[in-house]
């Protein structure tokens, strides 16, 4: 059996065929995985594709650092831009050949040019694979009061943040509890930070929360999801008697009424 690469730069096509396999098959196949299919076809074929993609992408992930370095070798080359297909090689590249792919990955989370996609994905697979590292350029990153257009979206380099600071026993609170209450922050990377905060029972988080929850910004969803991440981590009787006095001075009707939701829902 072989496999055709499908993907071809700008010119004539490239007609390469590989045994199935070897790491060049296995990369071969999932470019082809990863190409789309026409507009014409049917669901079922499209859940058939995401199923042999998440297979296939599996299978080439563990499949050594042979199988890495094609894929690596296979995004610098001249194609057609397909994200899909780039940020499944990635993908590869980065969990199979981790220190032969770190140095792309830390110049497309740093630099602007690719597409931002592929950065977000950059800066998503340095935190899983180079936690570290991932850490030193990302800290920066984040704290920035304001996003910058050469930057990932400040919503995943958040997320990134949080999975480095998973795989190294860091806290990710205190850059957390910055992100969450930074006004000049997205609003997006505000909201993950305040869902992030709702999984660790810290007190700097329950700092940061009661702070947005009582904020007058007119983010009521922001406010909202701070209600919610301080019920997760707040006794009952204390979350509740906290409710019980925010709602005592709201202005805000809408958000008086979340609360006398929130009130009805977990504090009878």
């Amino acid at each position: 059996m072989v496999l055709a690469l499908g993907l071809h730069g700008c010119g004539e096509p490239v007609a390469k065929v590989h045994e199935a396999g070897t790491p060049e098959g296995m990369v071969a196949e999932l470019v082809e995985a990863y190409t789309p299919l026409d507009r014409t076809v049917t669901s079922d074929v499209e859940d058939a594709k995401f199923v042999r993609q998440l297979k296939v992408l599996d299978q080439c992930s563990q499949g050594g650092e042979e199988v890495g370095r094609v894929a690596l070798e296979r995004l610098r080359q001249p194609h057609e831009r397909i994200v899909g297909v780039e940020r499944a090689l990635l993908m590869v590249a980065a969990r199979a050949a981790t220190k032969d792919t770190q140095p792309l990955l830390e110049k497309l989370v740093l630099e602007y040019g690719s597409a931002l996609e592929l950065r977000t994905e950059a800066a998503l697979l340095l935190a899983e694979v180079a936690p570290e590292r991932a850490l030193e350029i990302l800290e920066p990153m984040i704290t920035k009061t304001k996003q910058t257009m050469t930057m990932p979206p400040a919503e995943f380099l958040v997320r990134a943040w949080v999975i480095a600071c998973e795989r190294t026993g860091r806290s990710p609170v205190p850059a957390l509890a910055d992100v969450a209450t930074n006004l000049y922050q997205e609003g997006a990377a505000r909201v993950r930070a305040v869902k992030e905060l709702g999984r660790h029972k810290d007190p700097r988080s329950e700092a940061a929360l009661r702070t947005i929850l009582v904020e007058s910004t007119g983010d009521g969803y922001l406010r909202r999801m701070a209600a919610q991440s301080l019920h997760a981590i707040l006794p009952a009787e204390m979350a509740c008697a906290l409710f019980n006095e925010v709602a005592s001075k709201e202005a805000d009707m809408n958000f008086l009424r979340f609360l006398a939701n929130a009130l009805d829902l977990w504090c009878k």
